[in-house]
C-alpha cells in the first residue's frame, strides 16, 4: 500500500495532505469524520501491525499517551486499524520546532526566550514523569513554538516504538538523539525523569549557543564525550551570558541521575535564575491563558510564565482561579512541523496491577484518613472565610507575629508575638472558635512569658479540656510545655526540660511528649494529664553510652496519628549478656504491647507504621501486620518486606491507611499497598532507582493517599492509582487533600511563603503570602486569616 492521496478516506478521515514519511510510516493532515477539524495522523508502516507484540504494546502505550492532560503536550485524540495498518490521530499544531528556529538563529536565541521555552517543557516533563512516562528523546526537533506563543512538546516514546533502522544507531536511538541523551540512556540502563532533564539541559545549551554540548566525528566519539566529558562552558559561544549559568548545566547535565536536580522545574527555576530572568513573555500570540496569576499577600516572587501581579494588603480579596488550558489546531504556514505523540514503552506504575482479590478486599476495608479531609480545593478563594480580629498589645508595642499552631475542626490555638518598647518581645494565645474566628466563649488572651522561649506548636485534647502547647528554647537550652485549661482559659502547669523537644502530641485523656537532653543522656518518654499534673514517664536512669560511641543506647520515636511509640535500646556495656530490646507503646496508658530481645539491632527498614497498628520484622519469624494492641492480625505475603518509615523533619506523616511493603529485584522497587486484615496484596506498583541500585522508596501519608518519592507520586492508597500531579515536588510541606487535590506549602526563604493546590494536571492555583500555611482540623490558615 503506497501512500495515502488526498481527498482519500482512511479510518473515516478523509485525508488532506503528506505531511511526510519516515521509517514508521507516513503523517498526513486528515479532516476528522465528525468533528470540524482536522487532525495529524500517522499511519504505521504494515510490517509494524503485522506483529502481535507491537500491536499490544502500541495500542497499551497509545492509551496511556491519551491520558495525558497538559497544555505543553500535544494530545492523541483516537487510535485504531485499517486497511491492515495501525494508526494514530493527535492534535495538529499551528507552528515552528525549535530546531528549525536555530535555523534562522545560528549563533542562539534571546535567553529570556530559552528560559521561557525551558521552562514550560520542564512543566510538561515533570508532569508525565509523575505518571510514570518518560520522553526519552527531548530535543529541539521535538519542541514547537505554537503561534500563540506557547512551547509544547511532541513525539513522547519516539525512540522506543519501532525496531532498529536505517537512522538508527547500534543503541536503538536516532542520530539525533545522541546529540542530547543521557550517560545512562546511551548506556542502555533503565531511565527515569531525570534523564529527560539531561536532555533538556543539552537543548537547553543548544538553544541558548546554536551549538550541541558534545560534537565528535562520529556517534560513537559523541556517546563517549557525553558518558566521560564534562560539559563546556556556554560562555565559550556567548560570553555575554552570566558565569553562573554554566554551574547550572554542570549539575543538569551530571553524568550520575543521582547529583542531578531533583525535578525539571527544579532545574528550569535555576536556569532563569542563572540568566537572571524573571519573567518572559511570549514572542507572539496571546499572553499565557493557561497559566494563572498567583494571588499576591504583601510581596511575592513571580516565577517564569506567569504575570505580576499588584501586591495585595493582608486579607484582601483573591484573584479568579486559572481559565481551562486552550488547544490549538490548523497547519503552520512556513516551517513544516510534525507533530506526533506516541508514548514512552517503560511504565513506573502509571496504573497499578490489581487482581481480583485485591480489588475485592480493598473494596471491603473502610477508607481511614490520616489527616482530615480539607473543603473542596477546586478553586482559589475569593475572600478568607475569616479574620481574626486584632488585638492589641502593650502601649507602645509592635505586632510582629500572628500563626494558628494546632487544635482541631472546632477549636484552634492562636499564637501572637508583640515587640516591647524596649525590644523586649510578649506572647500571647488565643483560644480562638474554627468556625466564626472569634474568641471562644469569651476567652481574654492568655499571656505567655516568650522572654526566653517562643511558642512552637499546641494540641487540643479531644474532650476540649484541656490544650498543651511546646515553647521552644531561644535564649535558653531549656523547653517548655504548658497546659492550658481551655474553659478557665488560664495555664494550670509549665513542665521544662532539661533539653528539647518534639513529637508532642494528644492520646486519649494525656499529652505525651520526648524529652531529649543533650547527649549522652537517654531520651524520655514523658505524659500529662488534662489537669496538667505530670504522670509516670518512661525513661532510664543510665546514661551509659552505646559501646563505642558517646550516644545514648536509646532511642524513642513517637507517631501521634496511630498513637504509638518505638522505643529501641542497645546491649548494656556493663551488662555482657544483655541483648538489643524493641517494644511498642501505646500512648494513652503507657501499655507495652510489643517486645522483642535479639541479638543483633533491628534494621530500621524493618518495621512501619499505619492508622491503625504498625508492620514489624524481628528476623526471626514471618514479617507480621499488628494492630495497635500489639495483636497480630496478619503475615506479609512472602517476599515482601516493610517500606522505609520517613524519618523525623522528612516532608509528610510517617502513617499511611493501610500497611505499605516492598521487594526489590535490581534497581527495579515494587511497592504495595496491603491488608491489614488478611495480608492480601491490595495493589502494586514499581519503581526504578538510579544505576543498579533500588530507589529510597520512602512511604508517606495524607488523607487515604500515598505519597513516594519527594511527593513525586500520589497514589490512592486502596487503589493505588495516581490520583494527583505534583506541581512542584521538592522542599514543600504537605497541608491537606481533598481526595482528588493536594494543598502544600513552600518556604521560598527570602521571597516569602507559598500555598499551592495542585491537580491531576498539575499546579492549580497558588497564593504567596508573607505567613506559612498551616493545615488543622481539615481547615487552613494564613497568619491572622483562615483560608478555607
Amino acid at each position: 500500500m503506497g501512500a495515502l492521496e488526498p481527498g482519500s478516506v482512511f479510518a473515516g478521515y478523509t485525508i488532506e495532505r503528506l505531511l511526510g514519511v519516515g521509517g514508521m510510516g507516513e503523517v498526513y493532515i486528515a479532516r476528522h469524520p465528525r468533528l470540524p477539524r482536522s487532525d495529524a495522523m500517522k499511519v504505521l508502516a504494515a510490517q509494524f501491525t503485522r506483529d502481535d507484540s507491537y500491536r499490544r504494546r502500541f495500542e497499551r502505550e497509545a492509551d496511556l499517551a491519551a491520558s495525558l492532560s497538559h497544555p505543553g503536550i500535544v494530545s492523541v485524540h483516537d487510535r485504531g486499524e485499517a486497511d491492515g495498518r495501525l494508526w494514530i490521530a493527535l492534535e495538529l499544531i499551528d507552528g515552528i520546532d525549535l530546531s528549525a528556529l536555530l535555523t534562522t538563529s545560528p549563533g542562539g536565541l534571546p535567553p529570556a526566550e530559552v528560559a521561557r521555552a525551558i521552562a514550560e517543557v520542564a512543566d510538561a516533563l515533570d508532569y508525565a514523569g509523575a505518571r510514570g512516562m518518560v520522553h526519552r528523546d527531548v530535543k529541539p526537533a521535538n519542541i514547537l513554538l505554537a503561534r500563540t506563543g506557547h512551547y509544547l512538546l511532541t513525539d513522547f516514546g519516539i525512540a522506543r516504538m519501532g525496531p532498529e533502522n536505517s537512522d538508527l544507531t547500534g543503541t536503538g536511538m536516532t542520530i539525533g538523539t545522541i546529540a542530547y541523551a543521557s550517560p545512562e540512556q546511551m548506556r542502555g540502563l533503565p531511565v527515569e525523569p531525570r534523564s529527560d532533564q539531561y536532555a533538556l539541559a543539552a537543548t537547553a545549551f543548544h538553544l541558548l549557543t546554536g551549538a550541541q554540548p558534545f560534537t565528535g566525528t562520529s556517534p560513537v566519539a559523541v556517546i563517549m564525550a557525553h558518558a566521560q566529558q564534562p560539559v563546556r562552558s556556554v560562555r565559550q559561544h556567548r560570553p555575554d551570558l552570566p558565569p553562573n549559568v554554566d554551574a547550572v548545566f554542570a549539575r543538569a547535565m551530571a553524568k550520575s541521575p543521582q547529583h542531578r536536580f531533583a525535578t525539571s522545574r527544579d532545574f528550569a527555576a535555576a536556569f532563569g535564575q542563572a540568566l537572571a530572568v524573571s519573567a518572559p513573555h511570549p514572542l507572539a500570540g496571546t499572553a499565557n491563558s493557561d497559566r494563572h496569576a498567583p494571588t499576591v499577600v504583601g510581596p511575592g516572587p513571580i516565577g517564569p510564565g506567569r504575570r505580576p501581579v499588584a501586591p495585595r494588603p493582608q486579607g484582601a480579596g483573591i484573584a479568579s482561579p486559572r481559565t481551562a488550558p486552550h488547544r490549538y489546531a490548523v497547519l503552520v504556514g512556513g516551517a513544516l512541523a510534525v507533530v506526533m505523540v506516541l508514548v514512552v514503552a517503560g511504565v513506573l506504575g502509571v496504573r497499578a496491577f490489581r487482581n481480583d482479590a485485591g480489588a475485592a478486599e480493598a473494596a471491603q476495608l473502610p477508607r481511614r484518613p490520616v489527616t482530615p479531609a480539607l473543603p473542596a480545593l477546586d478553586k482559589r478563594p475569593d475572600a478568607p472565610v475569616w479574620t481574626l480580629q486584632d488585638i492589641p498589645g502593650p502601649p507602645g508595642s509592635q505586632a510582629e507575629t500572628v500563626s494558628a499552631l494546632g487544635g482541631d475542626s472546632d477549636i484552634v490555638l492562636v499564637g501572637r508575638t508583640a515587640r516591647l518598647p524596649d525590644y523586649d518581645t510578649i506572647g500571647y494565645l488565643d483560644i480562638v472558635d474554627a468556625n466564626t474566628g472569634r474568641l471562644r466563649d469569651g476567652a481574654q488572651p492568655i499571656v505567655v512569658d516568650t522572654s526566653e522561649r517562643s511558642l512552637r506548636s499546641c494540641v487540643v485534647g479531644a474532650s476540649h479540656a484541656a490544650a498543651a502547647c511546646h515553647l521552644a528554647g531561644s535564649s535558653i537550652r531549656s523547653d517548655a510545655v504548658i497546659v492550658v485549661d481551655l474553659a478557665a482559659g488560664r495555664i494550670i502547669n509549665t513542665v521544662t526540660t532539661p533539653g528539647n523537644i518534639d513529637s508532642l502530641t494528644v492520646a486519649g485523656e494525656r499529652f505525651v511528649f520526648v524529652d531529649r537532653p543533650d547527649r549522652p543522656n537517654p531520651p524520655a518518654l514523658r505524659s500529662i494529664g488534662m489537669d496538667g499534673r505530670e504522670l509516670p514517664a518512661i525513661s532510664w536512669s543510665d546514661n551509659r553510652p552505646s559501646v563505642g560511641s558517646m550516644e545514648t543506647r536509646h532511642s524513642i520515636d513517637v507517631f501521634g496519628q496511630v498513637r504509638l511509640a518505638m522505643i529501641e535500646s542497645a546491649p548494656d556495656p556493663a551488662q555482657p549478656l544483655s541483648k538489643w530490646e524493641f517494644r511498642v507503646i501505646r500512648l494513652e496508658d503507657g501499655t507495652e504491647v510489643l517486645r522483642r530481645e535479639t541479638l543483633d539491632k533491628i534494621p530500621d527498614d524493618n518495621w512501619n507504621v499505619f492508622i491503625d497498628g504498625f508492620v514489624f520484622d524481628d528476623g526471626q519469624s514471618p514479617t507480621g501486620i499488628f494492630d495497635r494492641n500489639g495483636t497480630r492480625t496478619a503475615d506479609l505475603p512472602s517476599g515482601w518486606r516493610p517500606s522505609v518509615q520517613p524519618t523525623l523533619g522528612e516532608a509528610g506523616l510517617a502513617e499511611t491507611s493501610v500497611p505499605t511493603a516492598i521487594k526489590t529485584d535490581g534497581n527495579k522497587t515494587t511497592y504495595a499497598g496491603i491488608s491489614p486484615r488478611n495480608g492480601t496484596v491490595l495493589w502494586q506498583n514499581q519503581s526504578y532507582g538510579a544505576d543498579d541500585d533500588p530507589e529510597r522508596l520512602v512511604l508517606r501519608g495524607l488523607g487515604t493517599l500515598i505519597m513516594t518519592y519527594d511527593m513525586s507520586r500520589m497514589v490512592d492508597a486502596y487503589t493505588g492509582e495516581y490520583v494527583i500531579h505534583p506541581a512542584s515536588p521538592s522542599d514543600c510541606t504537605p497541608l491537606g487533600t481533598d481526595g482528588s487535590r493536594v494543598a502544600v506549602a513552600i518556604d521560598l526563604s527570602y521571597t516569602g511563603k507559598r500555598l499551592e493546590v495542585w491537580d491531576g494536571d498539575g499546579d492549580l492555583w497558588e497564593i504567596t503570602s508573607e505567613q506559612m500555611p498551616v493545615a488543622i482540623g481539615g481547615k487552613v490558615y494564613l497568619g491572622n486569616l483562615r483560608l478555607f
